[in-house]
């Protein structure tokens, strides 16, 4: 597992970066959030089971799509987003430490994760299960592959220009 400074580091450097700079404060505001699923650990009988999965996303999305679509509110868009892409960067991050996250938990308490070393040579890429030590470790491939995530996801949201959807029904009705 990512250690939490690992965990704050990397989603908090890359919404800092690449997140809209009237937005950044929030940024700042809400990095917490990039830690909020390790509290499982401190609950035995649901270590790496209640906040280590999909369904953490859950209220995060469901405000963002509330703030863009019926309150028409930006600010509140923004922050649910951001929120959401600090839990969403903690998940990936899991993925990558070889314990796995159990993703559908409660549904299923199959762990899904990567364990693989990613080796990289004269152009050929190859997984082997156990690796020197010598070459690219999961976890970096894991910060790797959370960065190019959270870049689609801001990619995304700047296309997505925040307006009101029914502005233009308006303008015929009158």
């Amino acid at each position: 597992m990512p250690d939490p400074i690992t965990h704050i580091i990397v989603a908090t450097s890359l919404l800092w970066l690449f997140w809209d700079k009237k937005y950044r404060n929030y940024v700042l505001l809400l990095f917490p959030l990039a830690v909020l699923p390790d509290l499982d650990h401190f609950l035995p009988p649901y270590h790496r089971l209640l906040l280590h999965n999909v369904f953490i996303l859950v209220p995060t999305i469901g405000l963002a799509l509330y703030a863009r679509f019926r309150a028409k509110n930006d600010v509140l868009y923004n922050v649910a987003l951001i929120a959401t892409c600090f839990l969403l960067s903690h998940l990936l991050l899991d993925l990558f430490t070889g314990a796995g996250v159990p993703l559908f938990y409660p549904l299923s308490a199959t762990t899904f994760g990567f364990t693989y070393e990613l080796i990289v040579a004269h152009g050929s890429v190859v997984l082997l299960p156990e690796p020197p030590a010598a070459f690219v470790q999961s976890e970096l491939l894991g910060i790797a592959l959370t960065t190019a995530a959270l870049a689609v996801i801001v990619f995304v949201k700047n296309r997505l220009p925040f307006q009101d959807v029914l502005t233009p029904l308006k303008s015929r009705v009158h």
